[in-house]
Formats: C-alpha cells, sequence, structure tokens
C-alpha cells in the first residue's frame, strides 16, 4: 500500500478533486443507507398507526425520502464525474512524470528494453493505473468511512446492534478481501507479466512480420503468442473465481448482519426500549451499509496486479541516467569541441571509443569516416550528452558533464541516422513549436532540399508525414530532420550521414547549398558518402583500433 501511495505523488496537487470524490462517494451511500432506514420506518410506522388508530405526520417522513432520493441520483452523478476528473488528472499527471523522467534516459538507459516492452509500460501499465485511486484508494477510504457512520448511526438505538454490524461489516470490508487478496497475489502478479509479455510479443511480431514470412517463422510466432494469450486466461480466470467467492461471502455477511440485528434487537422490542418501526429501520440500515463494502473485496484483490504496473514503471524511471544534470552548470565560452582521450563503451561492456582524441576549432568542419562498428554515430551520441564517457569532452572549454541539458539543446543541432518524425505536418516537423518567418522556413526548405519535392504536393508544407514518417520515403524524412536542425541555427551542427537515401543529383544540390549556408558554424559531419566530403575542410578517420587520424 506504501508503493501505491508513494505513486500518487507525482499527482498530489490534484489532492482536492481526490478528497472530492471520495467525499461524494461517502455521502451517496450516506444517502442510500438513509434512505432505506427511513422509507422502511415510514412504512412500519404507517401500519403500526393503521391498526392503533394514532395520528401520524407523515409529510416530514415522504418529503424526506424524495429529498434522500434526489440527492442519491445527483450525488451519484456527481461523484462519477469528480471520480473521473480526478483519474483523468492523475494519468496525465503521473505521463508527464514519467516522460520527464525518461528523457535524461535516451537512448542509452533505455536500450536493455525491448520495444514492445517499453512501449506497453509507457501505454498500457500507465494506463493501469486509473485503477491506483478509482478502484482502490477511493473504495477502500470510502468503506473505512461507512463502516465507523454505519457502527456510530446503529449506537444511537443499541449497542449490541451496532457490535454485531460492526463485527459483520469488518469481517465482509476487511478481512474477507485480505483473504482475497492474499489468494489473488500470486495470479495477479502473473497476469500483470503476462499481458505485458503478450504486449511485447505481438508488437515484435508486428513490427517484425515481414521477416516473419519471409523465413517462415509465422506460425512459431504465432504459437508463442497463443501461449502467453493462454496463460493470461487461465490467471484472469483464477481472478474471476476468487471474486465471485468474495462476492458471496459479503452477501452471506450482509445476511447474517441483518439475521444478527433482529436476533439482538428483538427483545429491545419486546422490553420497550426500541419500537417496531425503529427494528425495521435499523434492519434495512444493515443491508444498505453493505453497498459500501462489496467493491473492497475487488480494490484488495486489485493490488497485486496494480504494484506489478506500478514496479515495471518504478524499475524503468528509477533507472541510472547515463549524465546526470550538473548540480553546478557551467556555460560553453565558444562553439570549440575537445575530445580527449575517450573510453566509450556499451552495456553489453563492447569498447566502442578507445583512447579517442579530437579538436575542432569554432566555425571549422570536420567530417569522421571508418568503417561501419567503429564509432562514428557515437561520436554524435557523446556530443549530445546520450552515453556515459570517461575522459574529457568540453565545448568552448566547459566539461560536457556540467553543462546543463537546456543549454546544451540551444547550442547544438543534430540530425541523427534514423531521426524521428511525429504524426503532424511537415511544418510542424520542422519548427517544433519554434516561431520563424516565412522567409527562414522557405530558405531552410531549400538549404535541404525539398522545396520542389513540397511544391509538388497537394497540402504543401502543411501534408501529414504520418505515424513515425510512414507516409514519407527514407530520404524525405531525412531532409525534414536537416531542416529541423537548420532553422534550431545553432552554433554547433552534428550531421550523421545526412544524405542517406538521396539521388546523385538532389545529394549534389544540398551538399552545395549547406556549404554556403554553413560558414561559420561549427560541424562534425559523420559519413560513409564521397558527397558529403566536401563540406569538411578536414576529414578524421576512425581505425579499427578506434582512434583518430587526420
Amino acid at each position: 500500500m506504501r508503493e501505491l501511495l508513494r505513486m500518487l505523488k507525482p499527482a498530489r496537487h490534484h489532492w482536492r478533486w481526490m478528497a472530492g470524490g471520495i467525499g461524494l462517494g461517502v455521502a451517496v451511500i450516506a444517502a442510500n443507507a438513509a434512505l432505506m432506514a427511513i422509507s422502511g420506518w415510514f412504512i412500519a410506522s404507517m401500519a403500526v398507526a393503521g391498526v392503533t388508530q394514532a395520528s401520524f405526520n407523515y409529510f416530514f417522513a415522504s418529503a424526506s425520502i424524495r429529498a434522500l432520493a434526489i440527492l442519491r441520483a445527483l450525488g451519484r452523478y456527481a461523484e462519477r464525474l469528480v471520480t473521473h476528473e480526478a483519474a483523468f488528472h492523475i494519468l496525465a499527471s503521473l505521463r508527464v512524470w514519467l516522460f520527464k523522467r525518461l528523457i535524461p534516459l535516451a537512448p542509452a538507459g533505455l536500450e536493455n528494453y525491448a520495444g514492445g516492452d517499453l512501449a506497453g509500460r509507457l501505454r498500457a501499465d500507465v494506463d493501469s493505473l486509473e485503477n491506483l485511486y478509482l478502484r482502490i484508494i477511493a473504495p477502500l477510504v470510502t468503506g473505512g468511512f461507512t463502516i465507523l457512520l454505519a457502527g456510530l448511526f446503529v449506537l444511537v438505538w443499541s449497542r449490541s446492534a451496532a457490535l454485531v454490524l460492526v463485527a459483520l461489516l469488518l469481517l465482509a470490508g476487511l478481512l474477507l478481501p485480505l483473504l482475497a487478496r492474499r489468494l489473488a497475489e500470486q495470479p495477479g502478479r502473473r497476469s500483470a507479466e503476462l499481458a505485458g509479455a503478450l504486449r511485447t510479443s505481438v508488437t515484435e511480431g508486428l513490427q517484425g512480420a515481414e521477416e516473419l514470412l519471409l523465413l517462415g517463422a509465422s506460425t512459431t510466432q504465432a504459437q508463442a503468442v497463443e501461449k502467453l494469450s493462454g496463460g493470461l486466461v487461465q490467471q484472469q480466470l483464477r481472478l474471476g473465481q476468487i471474486g465471485g467467492l468474495t462476492l458471496a461471502g459479503v452477501t452471506a455477511c450482509g445476511g447474517l448482519a441483518m439475521a444478527g440485528l433482529a436476533l439482538v434487537s428483538i427483545p429491545l422490542v419486546q422490553t420497550g426500549q426500541l419500537t417496531g418501526p425503529n427494528l425495521v429501520m435499523l434492519l434495512l440500515f444493515s443491508a444498505a451499509s453493505f453497498e459500501a463494502i462489496g467493491p473492497l473485496a475487488h480494490s484488495l484483490q486489485l493490488i497485486p496486479a496494480t504494484s506489478e504496473a506500478i514496479r515495471r514503471i518504478r524499475e524503468l524511471a528509477d533507472a541510472a541516467i547515463p549524465l546526470p544534470e550538473p548540480l553546478q552548470p557551467q556555460s560553453p565560452g565558444s562553439s570549440s569541441i575537445m575530445l580527449d582521450q575517450i573510453n566509450c563503451s556499451y552495456g553489453d561492456g563492447q569498447a566502442v571509443l578507445e583512447q579517442f582524441s579530437l579538436a575542432i576549432n569554432p566555425g571549422e568542419r570536420v567530417a569522421v569516416v571508418g568503417p561501419s562498428g567503429s564509432g562514428k554515430s557515437t561520436l554524435i551520441e557523446l556530443l549530445l550528452r546520450f552515453r556515459p564517457y570517461q575522459g574529457s569532452i568540453s565545448i568552448g572549454g566547459a566539461e560536457l558533464r556540467d553543462i546543463a541539458p537546456d543549454e546544451l539543446a540551444k547550442l547544438i543541432a543534430a540530425v541523427p541516422q534514423q531521426p524521428h518524425l511525429f504524426n503532424s505536418s511537415i511544418r510542424e516537423n520542422i519548427l517544433l513549436g519554434r516561431e520563424i518567418t516565412d522567409e527562414q522556413l522557405s530558405a531552410a526548405l531549400s538549404d535541404s532540399g525539398l522545396e520542389q519535392w513540397i511544391a509538388a504536393l497537394p497540402q504543401g508544407v502543411d501534408t501529414p508525414v504520418g505515424e513515425i514518417g510512414s507516409a514519407v520515403s527514407g530520404g524525405e524524412a531525412r531532409r525534414i530532420a536537416l531542416a529541423r536542425a537548420l532553422v534550431a541555427n545553432a552554433p554547433i551542427l552534428l550531421l550523421d550521414e545526412p544524405t542517406e537515401g538521396l539521388d546523385g543529383a538532389t545529394e549534389q544540390n544540398v551538399v552545395e547549398r549547406l556549404k554556403l549556408r554553413l560558414q561559420g558554424t561549427t560541424l562534425l559531419v559523420v559519413t560513409h558518402r564521397p558527397a558529403c566530403l566536401q563540406l569538411a575542410e578536414r576529414i578524421v578517420r576512425i581505425g579499427a583500433t578506434k582512434g583518430a587520424t587526420a
């Protein structure tokens, strides 16, 4: 339970919504119990008045019943509205919190997670936290207040009746749910694990569908998915059986409560300490009190699966940051770059760069070439603070570890080897929220070789690029990313195979335009294409020894 409450900390500023939903829940249950109690008392009192020919003021009772019925209906609507609004606010806060935690991890801190597993944690696991407030915290708190208030209400008429009601409410609302939680712990956690594995398997199967079909392995993948799905169904059936038995136990406790109250209250009626109508009132009140107890078993049963989702999210969010933000940030004095005796390795321990050194003066344009796997792309990732390293990397005289990420983002623009496009228009993918003039955008489109292609599109620069750039080719996606980097107008530009996927004429045009535009810009370009070498004033070769030669 401590972990559940800890997970609500990012959404603690929404406590008014959460408290309001719980308060309305208690008010609705109180109104329903009062409605049942007064209705029973009213009907019994009318019967007694009819037999004894005694006068009876039924206006107050009938008005109270109508008022409580209206209050219950309106309260139920308001309770649903507020609790769901609170749940949506909590989810929104948790998503923002998790996104902020993940930004410093990318990409080195996330490489150990499969794409499907990571997507499952970011979507399904976070979405499952809707249960945290809506189906766990709120029902448990509401049920606790209901037990307390019900006991106090019955205590006004009979201590023994109050003890019987509270005992059976605790049995139905606490002991049975705790037993159900214990029984549901293993299948609940197992179902969460299987659901995550199933999402991973399905996602990876869809992403690699072409390869699976070509290699004839689609049947094997389908069997793996079927096995995971069957296991998940079995665990869910076990949870359903436990929930059904618990609900039966709660219903039995409700019947025992009415019988127990009747047993201890009838002698009080016989001795005149309790009237007949009041006995009927207490019996119907006890039955209505169990309305708040029913959800408790399901709430406690959800805790194991929700705890497993929280564990998976916390494991991701609490991962070690490759390069933590500096406590005392430094500001670079220029756009020079100095790498001195750099050692870098991936998570498997394989060395990528060993004793690597390179100096780039402000405004100098340098190209890095070398065989595949020699660490060319890793250089760019290091300069973007994406990976940990040993040695020293300084920009403008400031150590990279001591430069704040926000400051670095203003200093460096980059075009990675596999640029990401958002499911939006070409314009929005280039601007990313920046405000520039139409002339500046037109210049960026021309210099990245996009002008003629965009002019031929019916929607022009407002053409959607599709999910992950699915509506454009790889070369077009790379040029959009290049235009995005150019409009940033940063003093340092990092390019990783910027003309990959372009035909010879387009590539030469882009290179010529960049040679003019990048005058005075510190440039590091990683490439294996001869045309791109024209951008550089100096060429650095990385060999098999991971060293550099000019």
